[in-house]
């Protein structure tokens, strides 16, 4: 290794043009780099239920849609009407939209007599005061309608609009909804405060947010990068150097992206200021590890350089190895953004790596020797006296170890029981901020309607025809009707709906008549009747697969489980006539990320705190050594759930990453301070002189990479996505609770356990 070193120090111009050479390939591919523009990729599109959804689609169209709604005073006038009629009628021509519903073009079904009459229900528009209170009586009293199209108090009108499914064509949902948008500012003056609501409008501001993070993090990560490396090393040599390895390390990886057809989403968006914060890491440790040696002119400095990097390779090799299996290890994950995250992260630290003993030595000899090695008396950390407080933190350990094991082992005992109160769940609606267009539209559509949310519930029956027999139809309706008395529930709708409606209008409104008729007959003829367009949604053409849809006003996906399962009870106790009864729909496939979320981040964690503790037993080959690097990184990962504990901070798709990130970030430093303490055992140095050399050599490294860590991990906060911010937070206080861990807590155990850390020196194990 020392000869490899030397070669590639005295052949730096060569080994500087490789490594640029290297990075092209991947930085080329940089303007190639796709945003999505949606959040549609959580989901597992090889699962059972994500399977049966599409083809539930594919029978009765896509179920997505936005709600636009508007509130007036006294909304059956003249004018309202029609301009209610204005908007539904410039809102169709939107391309992209499959349908759309409103008081403005929704049928009716009129019974006079023995005749039944279908028509619009705004056909014509009275002017007459007491013709619109009686057209506003029809709408109030209209099942159909209420809380769908219209709210109870009948002020509040509502246009639903239902979206073609194109999962292929990107920013569709960002085209519908601006077109939307550009309608409504026409008539602004006239409707007055307009609520736009729903999963599309959801979508699109999810993806604008994390645009805006992106714009966000990258710039503030390099603000941030390089005024710690200025303060902390007062060099601007030093400080062009970390910036542009970081730039290298960062453009490699972004390049990986379209290179393996990855997009930036909301999970891999977090990927730059991971890579950058971890890219400056080995940086500090080199440049911590080069000012500590005096240069004279008369010194050859690549000499110098090769010692250096003959002192790191090793500890960057193995926190470089228990990184990646970490950050890889999280593509065992049944969501396919948390696995794009795993391999181009993963493949981040790699880049790191190379780049740090290739490029950094290759670069830096670039400079004037004289004021790069030569900073010794000049540094900051230097004149700030680093190695007197070190000293102080040795004495300080040794007079108080006791304290600081029983400190931690309780901190880690009340972290447990808190952890014990956290809850798995994902709440969209929480995301955003309370004072939030989408927060605030959704709650109002909430209030004065029904919830944006949907569960479908598919019948399948196994003959033509099932569903026009009564006895089929009490099935639905039995259901119906217990789901629509549950918690929650806003609003169900089914092809039962429609048939008691026509009933009731086909024996002249009588509304002992709203019931599914006793005759098939009957039933079929109602159909004939019936306008097939407002069943088209909720019935197949051979009227054997029927679907109900149910909105729901729950956000929470802990919630929405327990509503779903309320349901699935129900259909298992009642009879079904031998109908397959299925839960579909969105919410269901949210349900379905998180719980595939917490069994992926569980395995991933387990995986990953196996393999590392492997690897560093196998490295130190020392098993009392190995032991103590068990209690320094269980300190903040276990912290870190009490925290979230405490302040009812939710393990969602964000913070389920928390964890396993953490053991394989914060081991690192615990490598870098195990191999130097075993060195200094190995040469005879009594374990507390062995802790105190340990704190001199690495303390200033663990110091400010843990510092980097914590303000790269920080950047996040800014974030207008709460899950974001709650990521930044948690791993930034992650990074100083692991440099707790490994400056206070390992060396305090070391001497607790010392009588056991018998390390033998290379002669003894020569002579052994």
């Amino acid at each position: 290794m020392a000869q490899l070193i030397s070669r590639m120090l005295a052949r730096k111009n060569t080994v500087l043009f490789l490594s640029v050479l290297i990075a092209i390939p991947f930085l080329i591919r940089i303007p190639d780099l796709r945003i999505v523009e949606n959040v549609d990729y959580f989901a597992n599109e090889n699962h059972r239920d994500v399977i049966f959804y599409k083809a539930l689609k594919s029978i009765f169209g896509n179920d997505e849609f936005f709600i636009v709604a508007f509130k007036k005073q006294n909304l059956f006038t003249a004018a309202n009407l029609g301009l209610l009629k204005s908007i539904t009628n410039d809102l169709a021509g939107i391309d992209g939209i499959r349908e759309i519903k409103s008081l403005a073009n929704v049928s009716e079904t009129i019974g006079e007599e023995d005749n039944v009459v279908i028509r619009q229900f705004l056909e014509t528009i009275p002017e007459a005061p007491h013709l619109l209170e009686k057209l506003r009586q029809r709408a109030i009293q209209n099942p159909l309608y209420l809380k769908n199209l219209l709210s109870s108090d009948g002020n509040t009108a509502a246009i639903v609009i239902f979206l073609h499914n194109q999962p292929d064509h990107s920013g569709f949902r960002n085209r519908i909804i601006a077109g939307t948008r550009a309608v409504l500012e026409r008539y602004k003056d006239k409707t007055g405060p307009v609520h736009i609501a729903g999963w599309t409008v959801t979508n699109t501001v999810l993806a604008r947010y994390m645009k805006q993070d992106l714009a966000l993090f990258i710039p503030v990560s390099y603000g941030f990068i390089a005024l710690a490396v200025f303060l902390f090393f007062r060099n601007i040599r030093l400080t062009l150097v970390a910036m542009v390895y970081t730039s290298l390390c960062v453009g490699c990886t972004m390049g990986l992206f379209p290179m393996l057809d990855i997009t930036l989403n909301n999970v891999t968006t977090m990927v730059p200021p991971v890579v950058m914060a971890l890219a400056l890491c080995d940086t500090v440790h080199i440049f911590s590890h080069l000012i500590r040696h005096r240069y004279e002119p008369h010194h050859k400095v690549e000499k110098v350089y090769a010692k250096v990097l003959l002192a790191l390779i090793r500890p960057c090799f193995l926190t470089t190895l228990t990184t990646f299996i970490g950050f890889l290890s999280l593509y065992v994950s049944d969501i396919p953004p948390i696995r794009e995250f795993a391999i181009v992260s993963s493949m981040g630290i790699l880049f790191e790596f190379c780049f740090a003993f290739t490029f950094i030595p290759a670069f830096m000899l670039l400079f004037n020797q004289q004021k790069i090695v030569g900073i010794h008396n000049r540094c900051p950390s230097n004149r700030l006296n680093l190695p007197g407080f070190f000293s102080h933190l040795s004495e300080s350990i040794f007079r108080h170890y006791r304290m600081i094991l029983t400190t931690g082992i309780l901190l880690i005992l009340v972290s447990i029981w808190l952890a014990s109160t956290i809850t798995v769940d994902t709440n969209l609606l929480a995301y955003f901020r309370s004072d939030s267009p989408v927060y605030q539209s959704t709650r109002f559509v909430e209030k004065e309607l029904a919830g944006t949310n949907t569960i479908d519930i598919s019948f399948k029956a196994v003959e033509p025809d099932a569903f026009k027999q009564p006895e089929t139809l009490e099935v639905i309706q039995t259901l119906q009707l217990h789901i629509a008395r549950m918690a929650g529930v806003d609003k169900t709708l089914s092809l039962v709906d429609f048939i008691k409606d026509l009933n009731r209008c086909f024996h002249n409104n009588a509304p002992e008549f709203y019931r599914i008729p006793k005759n098939a007959n009957l039933i079929s003829q109602l159909l004939l009747i019936g306008n097939p367009d407002d069943i088209q949604n909720l019935i197949n053409p051979s009227f054997d697969h029927a679907r109900m849809s149910v909105r729901i006003g729950l956000h929470s996906t802990r919630d929405q489980a327990e509503l779903i399962k309320l349901i699935k009870n129900q259909t298992q106790t009642m009879d079904t006539r031998g109908l397959q009864i299925q839960i579909s729909g969105l919410v269901l496939q949210e349900v379905n990320t998180i719980s595939a979320l917490v069994r992926g981040q569980v395995l991933s964690l387990t995986i990953t705190a196996v393999i590392i503790i492997l690897i560093i037993f196998f490295v130190l080959r020392s098993f009392p050594l190995g032991m103590l690097s068990i209690l320094p990184n269980l300190f903040p990962i276990v912290l870190n759930f009490g925290i979230m504990g405490l302040f009812n901070i939710p393990l969602n798709t964000a913070t389920a990453l928390i964890a396993t990130m953490a053991v394989c970030i914060a081991v690192d430093d615990t490598i870098h301070f195990l191999t130097e303490f075993k060195t200094h055992l190995a040469w005879g140095a009594d374990i507390r002189q062995a802790v105190f050399n340990t704190l001199q050599v690495k303390g200033r490294a663990i110091i400010l990479s843990s510092l980097i860590l914590a303000m790269g991990f920080g950047v996040m906060v800014f974030s207008r996505f709460v899950p974001t911010m709650n990521f930044g937070a948690l791993s930034a206080v992650i990074m100083i609770l692991a440099l707790l861990g490994d400056t206070l807590l390992l060396p305090a155990s070391a001497i607790i356990f010392s009588s056991r850390l018998c390390i033998r020196s290379p002669q003894q194990r020569l002579h052994g």
